[in-house]
């Protein structure tokens, strides 16, 4: 199954001034920094727990719908905005809300009747804990902010004089109650 970003988190679950405030910053200087730092830090818990965090928007394509039913590929699952059949011509069919279901926590998408002459499929969703950080469980906003203000004070890959830390103490603890686990 195929996925494409459509439409990316509109902010961050750790506001810039939250990060600052954490790292007991005053002024803007390096407002830039901590904007990118906390970018990559959503990004690398969202890696970690393989979840999204803030609501954003995603397409799934799926080249033929399994009889058990398809698991999105994004989770949690906000909503539905569309599941649609596309034939081998390139005609798209729009499927109503009563013609699926969907488990928002595992992303379990199943449909009552697959159509007969679809060559795949194309599902438009919205997924993360909520439009706001404030939806975002308080434990992965506390390991975004350990891991900014861990790259903040070590800005290189090598620390003279201590051992080279890749996360900070307590950040593994605070994302494995949230982690998805795989097979593969």
């Amino acid at each position: 199954m195929r996925r494409i970003l459509l439409v990316p988190p509109a902010l961050e679950p750790v506001l810039v001034a939250e990060a600052k405030a954490h790292l007991r910053l005053d002024g803007n200087a390096e407002d830039d920094l901590v904007g990118a730092l906390l970018v990559a830090a959503r990004v690398a818990v969202e890696t970690e727990i393989r979840r999204v965090l803030i609501a954003q928007t995603w397409r799934a394509i799926a080249d033929h719908w399994p009889a058990a039913g398809l698991v999105l590929p994004v989770v949690p699952v906000l909503a539905i905005d569309a599941v649609r059949a596309v034939s081998a011509g390139g005609t798209a069919t729009a499927l109503g809300p009563n013609e699926y279901a969907v488990d928002a926590i595992t992303g379990a998408l199943r449909l009552v009747r697959p159509a007969a002459d679809a060559e795949r499929y194309e599902i438009d969703f919205s997924a993360g804990f909520g439009a706001s950080g404030l939806n975002v469980p308080q434990p992965l906003r506390q390991a975004i902010q350990l891991l900014v203000t861990h790259w903040f004070e070590n800005r290189s890959t090598v620390i003279v004089g201590d051992a080279n830390v890749a996360t900070p103490f307590g950040y593994r603890e605070l994302v494995a109650p949230y982690r998805r686990m795989a097979l593969c």
